[in-house]
């Protein structure tokens, strides 16, 4: 126990100096007049090239001792050590990055690795214009050190904790990140194994591929050669439109030792195709989808059911490529289990064509401080046998271990251990129950918990407010059916 504690001390100290040279960072840009929104994609490319010079330095390493020489990809003055040195002439440093460091990291293309190199810093700016300030943003990140075991754990916190500590900053994104326990509990129910092809159509800073990647490499224990190939080159795939977010997820699966994950830097829903053939499906699928998001009518040629809603076309998008035997989990807003229209069209398409397993409901407030929005977790398997779903098993999260407030202040009783156990035998409890899909009226698969007596007598008044806006979400969705219906605007 004492170990224990005294290792959570050390880790916790670490994490305090982590954070401490992210905000000495971020105030010297501040003071430099570079805009929050900059800031934030600045510090993170830094993070970048400072971790891919350690990781290539711990192979090069590597390569030493088995006597298998190791090719640096940033070699030479790019190295970061090397451009750093020019610390004390902080002007000629930032004539270098700019004049030299940036063309050679936007034309190099030996190998994957070095075209999302190319993708990710032809997409970036350098925001910074002083020397003297770079330098000293510079130090800063200098004082990490990635290829140690805390800080990779803290780096993958991150871009979360900038974007929670500068609001503007997640408005600006008009995107948030899925909490790391909510995604390990979906890791854990999907459970992706050596074999698998892992996909995620909205990678964002990369959780579900990263997480994922260290759940296959924890069970499947010693790999072959052969089998270190195909999980390096033929495990992790992803697509992502944001550049800054493509950086911190190819930055977080090399990190994570994943050398050659398959990532694209491309819209999904603009290279959609409802004709993927067998082989080029994946057997696991795990995202979060943005909400609320509009796709033109018009790229919407290649969907079978259009919609104004993203989330619908990513979670068409995701049945089309889960190939047989295949499991997926998303997430979903409360609203997509209930709407009429396009959203009825395709959750009556998933019961038929897959087996919806299991339903998390997850409780307002679990993705805050980014939004509010009621959120669900949808697990379904596409079965060998065409099997259509039967009957569903819901749990009804109450406590995901935090706060359900903008500050998200741990708090003990997490239900999510409880429900990742339940989940593996389907049990029945005062949390979950089964419902038979032909007991579902109009395909609605809101989670209505037959447990939970005077419902309104024990709720708090924050939760019956959210349940009464809700409800009213769901009138003026139909109101929109009706006037769609009628022919109205």
């Amino acid at each position: 126990m004492a170990t224990s504690t005294a290792q959570d001390q050390v880790v916790e100290h670490r994490r305090q100096e982590v954070q401490q040279a992210i905000d000495n960072a971020c105030d010297q840009m501040r003071s430099e007049g570079v805009q929050p929104n900059n800031y934030v994609e600045q510090i993170a490319w830094l993070f970048f090239l400072k971790a891919f010079d350690e990781t290539e330095s711990r192979r090069e390493e590597e390569g030493a001792f088995d006597g298998t020489a190791y090719n640096r990809l940033l070699d030479g003055e790019y190295r970061w050590t090397e451009w750093t040195k020019l610390m004390n002439r902080p002007d000629d440093m930032l004539e270098f990055v700019n004049g030299k460091l940036w063309p050679h990291l936007c034309t190099i293309s030996d190998g994957p690795v070095a075209t999302r190199i190319n993708r990710i810093f032809k997409a970036i700016k350098n925001h910074q214009s002083r020397g003297a300030s770079f330098a000293r943003v510079v130090t800063q990140i200098n004082k990490l050190h990635f290829s140690d075991k805390t800080d990779v754990y803290v780096l993958s916190e991150i871009y979360e904790r900038l974007l929670k500590d500068v609001a503007q900053v997640a408005g600006y994104a008009g995107e948030f990140y899925t909490p790391r326990h909510i995604i390990d509990a979906m890791v854990k129910v999907v459970n992706p194994r050596l074999g698998d092809r892992v996909y995620d159509p909205c990678f964002g800073s990369g959780g579900f591929l990263w997480m994922s990647a260290v759940e296959i490499r924890k069970n499947a224990g010693s790999m072959s050669a052969r089998q270190l190939e195909q999980f390096h080159k033929r495990t992790i795939f992803g697509r992502e439109l944001g550049p800054l977010p493509y950086l911190n997820g190819t930055m977080g699966l090399l990190l994570h030792d994943v050398r050659e994950a398959n990532l694209e830097l491309a819209n999904t829903l603009e290279v959609h195709t409802t004709n993927v053939p067998e082989k080029d499906k994946y057997s696991v699928i795990l995202a979060n989808p943005p909400y609320g998001g509009k796709l033109p009518q018009q790229v919407q040629t290649n969907f079978t059911v259009r919609s104004a809603s993203t989330e619908i076309l990513f979670l068409q998008h995701i049945m089309a490529n889960l190939a047989k035997g295949g499991r997926a989990g998303v997430i979903v807003p409360e609203g997509v289990l209930f709407r009429g229209g396009p959203d009825a069209t395709v959750r009556q398409k998933l019961l038929e064509g897959f087996n919806l397993h299991t339903i998390l409901s997850l409780p307002a407030g679990c993705f805050l401080p980014y939004t509010a929005v009621k959120a669900n977790v949808l697990f379904f398997n596409r079965e060998h046998d065409a099997c259509k779903t039967e009957e569903i098993w819901y749990y009804e999260l109450a406590n995901d271990g935090f706060e359900l407030k903008q500050t998200r202040r741990p708090i003990p009783g997490s239900q999510l251990p409880d429900f990742i156990e339940m989940q593996s035998t389907r049990a029945i409890g005062d949390c979950s129950w089964i419902v038979n899909v032909t007991d579902l009226q109009g395909c609605e698969l809101s989670a209505k918990n037959p447990n939970r007596k005077n419902d309104y007598e024990h709720r708090p008044a924050l939760e019956i407010l959210r349940s009464i806006k809700l409800k009213q979400e769901r009138v003026l969705a139909l109101i929109d059916d009706l006037t769609a219906l009628l022919g109205g605007n």
